[in-house]
């Protein structure tokens, strides 16, 4: 980590992390001596947590989880943007989102910039705590302490993940030539400190060393990081661990070992299989199948400000048909799939009575306030379909499950389903379209065709009067599938080597 990207995503997020890194009724108050220097050097228990809400804080960036100026929610919906699943809408999407949109980013462009910087803060936070940790735990607090060291652990796990998704250019999980970032695992503000990038595999050890960390502390708590029977799942318990612990697994193909991840997971959390129980998840009146979800209230910047502002009526990126229509007949998702009515909304453009799909998952919660809708980081059904996809690979008798599993989903997400049965390619390619619309939305699409066909070729509006889109095919070999390093961050480190192509 370079000194530069450290100092300033402390000192930018401290000053309102602390007191915002829960919702309203979980807000610590600060003793009157608390200060920015706490935050570097805590000295209590007490201030440790602290630093630990900084940390969620931190998740709900503009360029992390959530949005604003019709640019960021990097790790939500940027995902579709880039994919084939949303389409861009001419006459309103901002020129800052369009560079994404149209794969003509470069090293300076500024989203690129907040792609890099904003995991880096929550890595920042975790490794205060887990410098620090340590110096306050006793005998008596011994629970406390793995609760909070836990959740540090599998946050700085995730941070890291994540820049790996967007920055590596291939996710192979034993390359010792292939690069990826460098893996922090120090606070430090030091000006001298100029690492190189890691290599893949020594990357994903690093992060396997972590999530194994955070599941044992993780078990061993004083109390569960979430209430029972609340609405949300704002902190990283065990079954958020395995979740995270399965995903990673899926992307460096260990396929095995994703499928028991993800069957810990769900062991914690089944499937939702009713419409309010679905719905209610995005809108807080239901927990649904949540495993863990970043926590926004309102003036927050959610995800929502990049497909549906209802202040405004205004959608700068559009469901792609391929995807669903106004008349719900077509597409993947239907009239007849519970997701239909939990991500969609026609919303007739604005001084017309025109239908027009609009996605508003995200449009709030309670009474439906814009910007304050929760963003889901890990739920059921993806751990389904992540054990779904892990048995079909590893092939053979691994199939009967791998199948059982789609169906079950489908089943319970489609009214009137009749089960298939498909073996082999096709059943790999049924799961990869049941991604596709299960996930819709929710920051999958472009890392799955990135791990996977490394193809990306935009549906019947690209082009079009509709959505005239600089661009409407990735090729497998364009250097688009890896983030640029920023120039920003080259000038401070030329250790950090750029991805090629740039």
């Amino acid at each position: 980590m370079y000194s530069k990207i450290i100092k300033n995503t402390i000192v930018a997020f401290a000053a309102f992390t602390l007191v915002q890194g829960c919702s309203k009724k979980e807000v610590i108050e600060l003793t009157p001596e608390f200060s920015l220097d706490a935050l570097n050097n805590p000295s209590s228990m007490r201030q440790v947590e602290e630093v630990l809400l900084g940390a969620y804080g931190s998740l709900r960036a503009a360029d992390y989880y959530g949005s604003g100026s019709g640019t960021g929610a990097g790790w939500a919906l940027m995902p579709d943007v880039l994919s084939d699943n949303l389409y861009e809408v001419t006459t309103e999407t901002l020129a800052n989102s369009r560079a994404m949109a149209d794969w003509i980013y470069n090293s300076n462009t500024g989203q690129i910039a907040g792609l890099y910087s904003a995991p880096y803060s929550t890595i920042a936070h975790a490794n205060i705590i887990l410098r620090d940790i340590d110096k306050f735990t006793n005998a008596t607090n011994q629970g406390q302490a793995n609760r909070i060291k836990g959740q540090a652990f599998a946050l700085r796990a995730l941070a890291h993940f994540d820049l790996f998704r967007y920055f590596a250019t291939n996710y192979d999980r034993n390359s010792t030539t292939l690069l990826a970032m460098p893996y922090t695992k120090e606070f430090t503000v030091s000006t001298s400190l100029k690492p190189s990038r890691s290599n893949n595999k020594d990357y994903y050890d690093n992060i396997f060393a972590d999530l194994t960390q955070a599941i044992t502390l993780l078990g061993n708590v004083d109390q569960q990081p979430n209430p029972a029977t609340g609405l949300v799942r704002p902190y990283i318990d065990r079954n958020a661990a395995y979740a995270l612990q399965a995903r990673v697994n899926l992307y460096a193909g260990n396929w095995a070992d994703a499928a028991t991840a993800a069957t810990n997971a769900l062991n914690g959390r089944p499937l939702a299989t009713t419409q309010s129980a679905f719905t209610g998840m995005y809108k807080q009146t239901d927990r649904g199948e949540l495993i863990w979800n970043v926590q926004f209230e309102a003036g927050q910047s959610s995800p929502s400000f990049l497909v549906f502002f209802a202040t405004s009526n205004r959608s700068y990126f559009r469901p792609a048909p391929e995807i669903a229509t106004a008349a719900g007949t077509s597409g993947l998702i239907q009239s007849n799939d519970l997701r239909y009515q939990a991500y969609f909304t026609n919303v007739p453009a604005a001084g017309t009575t025109t239908p027009n799909l609009a996605v508003t998952k995200y449009r709030g919660k309670n009474t439906l306030v814009d910007g304050n809708a929760n963003f889901p980081v890990f739920r059921s059904g993806e751990m389904v379909l992540i054990r779904a996809e892990a048995n079909a690979r590893l092939g053979g008798a691994n199939e009967v499950t791998a199948l059982a599993d789609l169906n079950n989903l489908r089943a319970a997400r489609i009214s009137g389903y009749t089960p298939e049965v498909l073996t082999g390619t096709a059943l790999i390619n049924a799961i990869a379209d049941e991604r596709r619309r299960e996930m819709f939305g929710e920051g999958h699409r472009f890392f799955d065709l990135k791990r996977t066909t490394r193809q990306i070729t935009r549906g019947s509006v690209c082009g079009t009067s509709i959505s005239a889109a600089g661009q409407c095919t990735l090729a497998p070999t364009a250097r688009e599938w890896a983030m640029p390093i920023p120039e920003t961050v080259r000038n401070a480190n030329p250790n950090i080597a750029q991805n090629p192509g740039y």
